[in-house]
């Protein structure tokens, strides 16, 4: 059925001043490729610079190249779960984001997108070891250390970190509140270790993210929440991912003959 226009009966005096017209809005202006390449290498170049004046030139290669490596593992999945296209993001300061064009329609689907993350960029630690092996230099596990660091710190189940989007449907499904309460602990956990380790940037970071989600009404958008079957297999990812990571942290370690005292908490200043 074709439509009818409707007209205004109403005729015009010769002599009416016309009533001013909305102008049409003008076009999204997307940025070219180019200023997007030269934006992401000055980022790039910030992180790395950064990083290298807090632990040196090789983590902070480890770092960017664990990063790299990293959302490239989010933004395999995100497109093949339908939610792309993606791209990585790089972010002076805080490491990068991949982006994603729709949210997933289940919570399980969300799972495995956050997981993949840490358990993809635990290849970034693979050149290290290997360089370890076969120069004979130990001192290469430094990079598998903090790549393998980075990765298990991001299973947290903290905003804005990966855990929060793996455990929090995982929590949720047992009670809404509780996965509110995993969030403030541990939250406030990562807010005093960061503290006691002399950070400044990452626990103000930590701790305005923990508040903006607990003021926002729901922590994730609206997707099929998980059924019981989804509920064991998002929990059991969520342990391998786990364990993966603190397995290459402690081999790392034990190369290194590392002390994991690393991971507790700092003494806060005192008696420095």
């Amino acid at each position: 059925m074709s439509e009818t226009p409707i007209t205004d009966p109403t005729p015009v005096s010769p002599w009416a001043v016309p009533e001013p017209q909305p102008e049409p809005a003008p076009p999204d202006a997307k940025t070219s490729p180019l200023a997007e390449f030269f934006w992401g290498g000055v980022s790039t170049l910030i992180l790395a610079a950064w990083i290298a004046w807090q632990i040196g030139w090789l983590g902070a290669v480890a770092a960017v190249l664990g990063v790299f490596v990293h959302e490239f593992g989010h933004v395999l999945v995100i497109n093949a779960a339908g939610c792309g296209p993606s791209r990585i993001r790089i972010i002076p300061f805080f490491g990068g984001a991949a982006t994603m064009a729709r949210p997933p329609d289940t919570e399980l689907k969300g799972v495995v997108i956050a997981l993949a993350g840490p358990v993809f960029g635990l290849a970034a630690a693979l050149p290290f070891f290997g360089l370890a092996a076969w120069t004979g230099q130990r001192g290469w596990d430094v990079g598998a250390l903090v790549v393998a660091g980075f990765n298990l710190l991001n299973l947290a189940p903290a905003p804005p970190l990966d855990g929060s989007k793996a455990l929090g449907p995982v929590l949720a499904r047992i009670h809404p509140q509780l996965e509110r309460l995993a969030l403030v602990v541990v939250g406030g956990l990562a807010v005093l270790w960061t503290l006691s380790r002399g950070s400044l940037i990452a626990p103000v970071f930590i701790g305005l993210s923990v508040l903006g989600s607990l003021r926002m009404g729901q922590l994730r958008p609206t997707a099929r929440p998980l059924s019981w079957g989804e509920w064991a297999l998002g929990l059991a990812l969520y342990v391998l991912a786990l364990g993966l990571c603190a397995a290459a942290l402690a081999l790392a370690a034990a190369d290194l003959r590392v002390d994991t005292h690393f991971l507790s908490f700092g003494s806060f200043g005192v008696g420095r």
